[in-house]
């Protein structure tokens, strides 16, 4: 843990050789986040034995992509959702678990006010408290209902006494657009509607691989947690029988939203820079079960496998800026990118 926590941090500055504020607001938000994912861990012991490797092995996906660093509306939004994690999984079972639900879904609400699509995860995590967790009733689906609602209810107040009501209404039409853009992929669709077939396949893998070069860190990222993602949830499934029911229980949930987060991102690719974070966060618990339990020489063969993938996403998303000069990675928060920034904005000098 504080090997990565060392790493962690030189990579964050070294690359950019600075101190931006961006940057330092990005790796203090990261430092937040990599301690409630520490306290997730250890209150649900979701290694069975005394080890860090999730949060070593989540600060270390943050540190090799570079595109995460800058402080950003999808790190916050990992934070929120770290945080809706930590408060949801102690609800097991629990015989009070109003409170630490209400605050669960209070996270996820807080953060929907910068990314609004993020309260459909809400859904998500109803089905884990539900199915999983057994802590669902209807005392609990109230403080569930309170926790999303409170945000919203507290603004729609400020709007209404300020007479400015629309960007509320932008804002709730941005939930529902969500669902809508998994159904927009317009270039795939003037291709399916060219007349000459046979030239469909070379025009789709061109359109495809010009997409993909415009973004070799993100992809190469990607391609690097999804693996993590399928090796721990193949490895997880063979042994979690060695697990209590409880620690099953949690790795499950990680494992339900993990699934929706690949679904969300095939259909929405565009929703890139908001999704790929919570599925990195998603991804490293099962991940660091796999690398701190497998024994077999075939899995520390594709253990060293990944270890070089690691490092070569790491070189491709804080090296390749530099040499092929292109842009640095920039935050989103400069800029109102939410209608709720731009209130804020409008009256508050």
């Amino acid at each position: 843990m504080p090997t990565a926590c060392v790493l962690t941090t030189l990579l964050w500055w070294l690359p950019q050789g600075g101190y931006s504020t961006e940057y330092l607001l990005g790796w203090l938000l990261c430092v937040l986040t990599a301690y409630v994912v520490i306290e997730t861990a250890a209150l649900n012991a979701l290694l069975r034995v005394r080890s860090r490797m999730v949060s070593s092995l989540f600060l270390l996906l943050m540190a090799a992509c570079g595109f995460l660093h800058p402080v950003s509306s999808g790190t916050v939004a990992l934070f929120c959702v770290a945080l809706s994690f930590y408060c949801l999984l102690r609800t097991y079972e629990a015989e009070r678990p109003e409170v630490d639900t209400l605050h669960a879904y209070l996270a996820l609400s807080l953060g929907s006010l910068l990314w609004s699509p993020l309260l459909l995860l809400t859904l998500v995590q109803l089905w884990n408290q539900g199915v999983f967790l057994r802590s669902l009733r209807w005392r609990s689906f109230g403080a569930a209902l309170s926790g999303v609602l409170l945000p919203y209810a507290s603004w729609a107040a400020v709007a209404f006494a300020l007479n400015d009501i629309q960007p509320f209404v932008d804002h709730a039409v941005g939930i529902i657009a969500s669902v809508l853009d998994a159904f927009q992929w317009q270039w795939l669709v003037d291709l399916a509607q060219t007349a000459d077939w046979k030239a469909f396949w070379p025009q789709f893998l061109a359109a495809l691989q010009a997409r993909v070069t415009s973004h070799v860190p993100a992809c190469a990222a990607l391609l690097l947690v999804v693996l993590l993602g399928l090796t721990g949830f193949v490895h997880y499934v063979r042994s979690s029988f060695d697990d209590k029911i409880r620690v099953r229980m949690c790795h499950y949930s990680f494992m339900a939203m993990q699934l929706v987060l690949l679904l969300w991102l095939a259909l929405v690719p565009g929703y890139f820079r908001w999704l790929f974070p919570l599925l990195l966060l998603t991804t490293a618990p099962a991940a660091a079960h796999f690398i701190a339990f497998s024994r077999s020489w075939q899995s520390s063969a594709w253990f060293l496998l990944l270890l070089l993938a690691l490092l070569a996403v790491g070189v491709c998303t804080l090296l390749f800026p530099f040499l092929f000069d292109w842009q640095q990675p920039q935050g989103d928060l400069s800029i109102p990118s939410s209608p709720l920034l731009h209130l804020i904005q409008r009256y508050i000098p």
